[in-house]
């Protein structure tokens, strides 16, 4: 029994799809990562909401940035 090959275009788009849908994954991690440090400098330097929205848009800065970069990727 010989296999059909799916087409070139299908793999591509499976390839692409797999590839944002990791970049989410990572978005959503660096933004809780930057909004847990912000709570922890807050709580280690008793202040008061001083640092989590800064680390906040740094880690939403920085998220925006690593997607930027593997669309990039992804067109070339």
């Amino acid at each position: 029994m010989s296999q059909q090959k799916p087409p070139k275009k299908y793999n591509k788009a499976i390839n692409t799809a797999a590839r944002l849908s990791g970049s989410a994954i990572q978005m959503g991690v660096v933004i809780y990562l930057g909004v847990w440090g912000g709570k922890w400098l807050d709580g280690y330097f008793e202040t008061e909401k001083v640092f989590l929205p800064i680390c906040t848009i740094l880690a939403v800065a920085i998220s925006i940035y690593l997607v930027i970069q593997q669309v990039k990727k992804i067109n070339d």
